[in-house]
């Protein structure tokens, strides 16, 4: 008997889950075709685990909440699995690289470290030089129009992360793929600095595409119609393609093997 209710007890310590952080998103189809679906690749993925969210947004968590649903923050959603038995967590964030959130995340982990016996945190999609060329891989392999430009719109930061946006229009020259671009809505490089490299190449005709998890709120409402407004007022036939980076299987498959990493 004494054997059993010890064999018993190891066995709850031993109870392990992954949960996945994302920012959130106030618009139901982009949390549909993003969020839900990374998760779901997850528990695919890691069958054996018990998979949970979490939304790091205090405003998203509240809009939900006003239409009935509840999730919780990374620290509620941490301590929740902490009484439920769990002692070895891996928290993977779906944010796209090591900014502000990245960090507040990093520091929630720390400071509930003494109540698990494992408690990991992944790194973020755009995380390691590796990362941005296999992203760039994915969403270039598709190709462009004839005579068209392809500027990727991600929504910036005051972080010094922001010089990932930098990095990875580097990348594009040093690949020879002149006709892609990468900008940002609130960082560097700025639309103004877009705008004038598309004239000073000639562009004529635009395709704007979120470098956003969901094509949520900024990419409905900043690109697709601010954005569109603008570049047409400045002289380009643009056309917006309203797609997440979390409804590319490809893109979600980078943050599987993020978790594969932490679980080494």
């Amino acid at each position: 008997m004494m054997l059993c209710i010890c064999l018993m007890g190891f066995a709850q310590t031993e109870k392990t889950a992954i949960l996945m952080v994302h920012f959130g998103t106030s618009e139901p189809e982009g949390r549909a075709l993003s969020l839900e679906t990374v998760n779901n690749d997850v528990k695919a993925a890691f069958p054996d685990m018990e998979v949970r969210q979490a939304y790091a947004s205090a405003i998203i968590r509240n809009i939900w909440g006003k239409r009935g649903e509840h999730f919780y923050s990374p620290q509620e959603a941490l301590m929740q699995l902490r009484a439920d038995g769990y002692e070895h967590v891996y928290v993977q964030s779906t944010t796209l690289m090591e900014g502000y959130e990245m960090t507040n995340l990093r520091e929630t982990i720390a400071s509930l470290q003494p109540f698990f016996k494992v408690l990991k945190a992944g790194n973020p999609l755009l995380y390691s030089i590796e990362d941005c060329q296999k992203v760039l891989d994915i969403l270039t392999l598709e190709g462009t129009e004839k005579n068209q430009a392809v500027v990727l719109v991600g929504h910036g930061t005051t972080h010094p992360s922001t010089a990932v946006y930098a990095m990875l229009q580097t990348m594009l020259q040093e690949r020879e793929q002149s006709n892609w671009y990468v900008s940002t809505i609130e960082g560097y490089p700025t639309q103004e600095m877009t705008l004038k490299n598309l004239k000073q190449n000639k562009v004529k005709k635009v395709q704007l595409r979120p470098l956003l998890l969901t094509a949520g709120d900024h990419a409905r409402n900043d690109i697709a119609k601010e954005w569109k407004g603008l570049f047409e007022q400045q002289g380009f036939e643009v056309n917006v393609k309203l797609q997440g980076l979390g409804e590319i299987k490809a893109i979600r498959d980078i943050y599987i093997q993020h978790i594969k990493v932490m679980l080494k």
